[in-house]
């Protein structure tokens, strides 16, 4: 790149033109007022703007962090609210499902209490009702034993008794008994 300053500047001597690396006295003086005056009026005009611009942004930013901080706390709140919310609900319905398993297995021992209960009533009745069917029949067998005793007391004492006569005897009890008992059927 030297090289084509060089090449530029020799061109520029040599044709008596503007060489921009020799400039005059005059043209830097008013430059440089030109360039002082622009970066006056940038200074007075511009640049407070500008910082007024960057310090409501910075502003603006600062408000939407705190909002956003804002409404993040709030939306933690409602979140812890909510688990906790969430946790009674679960305690609640645990309580719940405790209390329906205690009054089922309550309700479960009063339908066993009561279902022994009442086949404990029945076996007692069965019971009874055996006991006087027994006595009922012990009672006939004893009126029925009387009446055979005594009809075979009356035929012994109209005979005169063999063991043949005897057995003779038994036997016809027996088959008188069978056919009235056939006949009660």
């Amino acid at each position: 790149m030297s090289s084509f300053v060089l090449l530029a500047t020799e061109a520029a001597e040599g044709e008596g033109g503007f060489n921009p690396f020799d400039p005059e006295f005059g043209l830097v003086v008013w430059t440089g007022v030109a360039f002082l005056t622009v970066l006056y009026l940038l200074a007075k005009k511009v640049f407070p703007k500008l910082q007024e611009g960057l310090a409501d942004r910075e502003r603006k930013i600062a408000d939407e962090i705190k909002a956003a901080e804002k409404t993040r706390a709030e939306a933690e709140k409602i979140l812890a609210d909510y688990k906790s919310r969430v946790a009674a609900a679960r305690e609640e319905t645990t309580g719940m499902i405790e209390e329906a398993r205690a009054a089922a297995e309550k309700v479960r021992q009063e339908l066993i209490a009561r279902a022994e209960g009442d086949a404990r009533l029945i076996v007692d009745k069965a019971r009874k009702q055996l006991s006087g069917e027994r006595e009922r029949i012990l009672s006939e067998l004893e009126g029925s034993l009387a009446e055979w005793s005594t009809n075979i007391a009356a035929q012994i004492v109209q005979k005169e008794l063999t063991p043949d006569s005897h057995r003779d005897l038994v036997e016809g009890f027996i088959a008188d008994v069978r056919k009235s008992e056939a006949a009660k059927s």
